[in-house]
This record gives structure tokens, C-alpha cells and sequence, in this order.
């Protein structure tokens, strides 16, 4: 299969390392020093499985329209890596996204009906250009946008298996969606916020009340959208938690990296659906406003 990782950052690069080993033709499109760095050496994976591929790396996205676009930019960089990607999406093109965040796939959408959702719990990180680590194995799970599944989908939860992840297919990908964006509305602010690993938040009997509270309040806005769980977000925050309770979250280390963080796709996107049905969100409204307020310090 033709693979584009739209966005070889951390994420990105490992599932097109993991691709590329199994002899998939993959082109990484990311930031020229991490694309150096793998023409010039390889892409290093390091940490839970440990090997070196040498991935087709670029800077720009080839005009040649491949059979599935991987999009794992930040979910703010979204819109304009897609129309940068325009030319490249043909009528047989599909595209993915692994990101986190509420709204990614409306965007696609935008571009073509051949729209996946997705989700992963794996951790990885970006050790150093050209350098990846992989911090904790975990699922994906993938499904026909925003609701079924097909054959298309069918394939490359087989592929994601194939080259070494945990993979699944799911009916109803919105659910989970909204279930991870939920999750990740408590324990990245909390964790940013607090400067701590996920693993303290499990343990802190007032972190660990607040997460469930900000669960709870994610969870009364999905309902009046009509959103359905096939997991109680509440069950996968606790059950995330206790996975990665090693890992300082995406959104921490981007505020120590002094970069912009998805706080605006996560907390902020339960803010705005909320507004549009007349339901306050307190405590996503309180979160939002410190990280933004820790952000502005960092830059």
C-alpha cells in the first residue's frame, strides 16, 4: 500500500517506521531536520521495541495521490497540512487520522468522503531528530467516519496488525473519539497544570476527584450531542491512568518545549459544542484558561 505520514512527528514517524519494516511503501512528510536526519541515517526507533528503517523522507507532500494518507499532525496544524495536501488526495484516496482532538476528520471531510477516525494509546516521543521513542504499547482503534466500517478500513486494521500494533476496527469511531478527547480534557490539563506524571493523578485523591468531575461534565455534553460510548470514558480514564502512569502527557511536554499545545482542540472544542446547546462547562472553561495562561509564559 502507498502510505503519506502527514505529519512525522513523534506519532507519525513510529506507525510509518512499524510500516516501513514490514515493506510498505511509506513517505514521511515532516520538518527538515527530522527529514535529514532520516535520509542521512535511518529512522531510529527506540524504547519498547527497539530498530532502524530507512523510510522515503520529505518535506513537501509528493503530488502522486496514495492509497491512504496518515494525517498526525497536531490538531492545529490540521487545516493547512491538508490544503497543502489537496493535490495529493485523489479519488481513491482515504485518509486517517490517529490525532487527538475533537474536529480533524470534519476537516478531511472537507476533501473527501474516503475519511477514517482514529485513535491510539501507544505513547511515543522524539528523542532527537531522526530518533523516536516508543514509551508504551497500546491500541488503535480505526473505523469509517463518523460511523461503520468497510473494506478499506478492514485492510489496514490487518496492515496496523501486521506491523506489529494492537489493532481493532469499530462501528461507531465517533464514540471513541469523543471518549479519548474526554479522557484527555482531565489528564492532560491536570497534568500540565500540576507539572506531574499521569501516574500522581491516579494517586491524589483531589487530582483524581477533579479528573473525574472533568469526565463527567465532558460526558453531559457528548450525551446532547447524541454521542454513544462503547467504553465509559470514566472506565477509560481510570484504565489510562494506570497504563501510563510513567508518562508525562503530550501536552506537558509541549509546554516545557515552549510550542503551542491542543489545548483549543480538546478542552476547548467541549467548551464550544457546549455553548451551541446552552451547557456550561466550568471546570474544561477553568482548565482551558490555565494552560493558555501557562502556554503564554513559555514563549
Amino acid at each position: 500500500m502507498k502510505i503519506y505520514i502527514l505529519g512525522a512527528g513523534s506519532i507519525g514517524s513510529l506507525f510509518g517506521a512499524l510500516l516501513t519494516r514490514i515493506g510498505e511503501d511509506v513517505t514521511l512528510i515532516g520538518r527538515k531536520e527530522h527529514v535529514d536526519a532520516i535520509n542521512n541515517r535511518g529512522l531510529r526507533v527506540v524504547g519498547a521495541e527497539e530498530f532502524t528503517v530507512y523510510s522515503r523522507a520529505v518535506t513537501e507532500v509528493p503530488p502522486e495521490p496514495p492509497d491512504l494518507i496518515i494525517l498526525a499532525t497536531k490538531s492545529y496544524s490540521t487545516a493547512h497540512a491538508l490544503k497543502c495536501a489537496r493535490e495529493s488526495i485523489g479519488k481513491n484516496t482515504w485518509i486517517l487520522s490517529i490525532q487527538n482532538g475533537l474536529g480533524n476528520e470534519e476537516e478531511a471531510l472537507k476533501y473527501t468522503k474516503n475519511v477514517l477516525g482514529g485513535i491510539t494509546t501507544n505513547g511515543a516521543a522524539l528523542e532527537k531528530w531522526g530518533v523516536v521513542r516508543w514509551t508504551g504499547k497500546g491500541v488503535t482503534i480505526i473505523g469509517n467516519y463518523p460511523k461503520g466500517r468497510g473494506e478499506f478500513a478492514e485492510n489496514v486494521v490487518a496492515l496496523l496488525k501486521k506491523a506489529g500494533l494492537e489493532a481493532e476496527i469499530s462501528d461507531n469511531i465517533i464514540g471513541w473519539k469523543w471518549a479519548k478527547a474526554i479522557v484527555n480534557s482531565a489528564i492532560n490539563p491536570i497534568g500540565t497544570i500540576m507539572e506531574v506524571k499521569n501516574g500522581i493523578i491516579l494517586g491524589n485523591d483531589y487530582l483524581l476527584t477533579l479528573a473525574m468531575e472533568v469526565v463527567k461534565e465532558g460526558c453531559q455534553v457528548a450525551t446532547q450531542l447524541g454521542i454513544e460510548f462503547d467504553t465509559h470514558p470514566m472506565e477509560l480514564l481510570l484504565e489510562t491512568l494506570k497504563r501510563t502512569r510513567e508518562n508525562y502527557n503530550s501536552m506537558l511536554q509541549d509546554v516545557r518545549r515552549g510550542k503551542t499545545t491542543e489545548i483549543d482542540f480538546i478542552n476547548g472544542k467541549i467548551i464550544e459544542y457546549g455553548e451551541k446547546m446552552g451547557l456550561k462547562t466550568p471546570l474544561n472553561f477553568a482548565l482551558w484558561s490555565l494552560v493558555k495562561a501557562k502556554e503564554s509564559q513559555t514563549k
